[in-house]
């Protein structure tokens, strides 16, 4: 029963529960879960260690007693609010926990001049969104692997260091309306490579992870789409799948390029949007760090 439920502040002993919900809520099936190396379930799991250390504030779990049903975790960077994940156990839904629980991340928002979630496809999460004065930006996915006979063969890009994480920062508050902040440092901890594109017409960075990118942010459509051709080509074989997500109508530059590499498009769940943003345009989002 609702009134039998605690929504209370999410501590480390819950990332373990948190992961398990998270992936029976958003993975394919249960075999893509099983799939999931040792390495990866690690690094998703300390994913929200990390916004427990930033955002403790904005990290939230719905109980059934000792038993965690729900999760959320909202984030601010500088002026902007960002859902990071919301997930609520299947036999739990339909019972109002899921309203409290978002009210909770919400309210960790309160002041800020915008705010931004990449949303499932579940009827019920787009219907809260839409209800909480989101906008939902429709969207597409791409897949598949890379033609690598389309690769362009010179890109204006190099790769970043270290002392490029503010020229990022800057580019994020032209785009989004605030940096990433701690978010950027996270990711390319765990591996992924960050590439810079500076030329007469615009600039702008991406966070590539073995062929698909996880963040593109610029100025000008074209150091975009040359910053996406390099993420795409850093797929490590012949054979390893790209994903290209969150492609909103702003996003035709990505469109192009990823049918051009050979790429399958289907539509996947939107982008919400409420509040004072950046043009988000050319911009392709991370859907946890946004």
């Amino acid at each position: 029963m609702k009134d039998r439920m605690l929504i209370r502040p999410m501590t480390e002993g819950d990332v373990g529960a948190a992961y398990s919900i998270a992936s029976d809520a958003f993975a394919e099936d249960r075999e893509e879960v099983r799939r999931r190396s040792p390495e990866e379930v690690a690094h998703r799991q300390e994913r929200y260690r990390h916004f427990l250390r930033t955002d403790p504030g904005g990290a939230w779990i719905a109980a059934d007693g000792e038993n965690v049903v729900g999760v959320a975790i909202a984030l601010r960077r500088e002026e902007v609010w960002i859902l990071s994940l919301f997930a609520l156990d299947a036999a739990y839904r339909g019972r109002g926990i899921g309203g409290d629980l978002l009210r909770h991340a919400l309210d960790y928002g309160e002041g800020c001049k915008g705010g931004i979630i990449a949303s499932s496809t579940h009827p019920a999460a787009m219907r809260s969104y839409a209800l909480a004065g989101f906008t939902l930006l429709p969207t597409l996915t791409a897949k598949g692997v890379v033609d690598r006979r389309s690769l362009p063969e010179r890109l204006a890009v190099r790769e970043g260091e270290e002392s490029d994480l503010e020229f990022a920062a800057d580019v994020d508050r032209r785009l989004r309306g605030a940096a990433h902040g701690p978010d950027l440092s996270f990711i390319l901890s765990s591996g992924a490579r960050l590439l810079i594109s500076e030329r007469p017409s615009g600039r702008g960075y991406a966070v590539a992870w073995e062929g698909s990118p996880w963040v593109v942010a610029a100025t000008a459509e074209e150091v975009a789409a040359d910053l996406l051709w390099a993420c795409l080509a850093s797929a490590p074989g012949l054979e390893a799948r790209s994903e290209v997500n969150w492609l909103t109508g702003d996003q035709g530059w990505a469109v192009r390029v990823a049918l051009e590499a050979g790429l399958s498009l289907e539509v996947a769940g939107p982008i919400c949007v409420k509040g004072k943003l950046g043009p988000l345009a050319p911009y392709l989002p991370s859907g946890p760090f946004l």
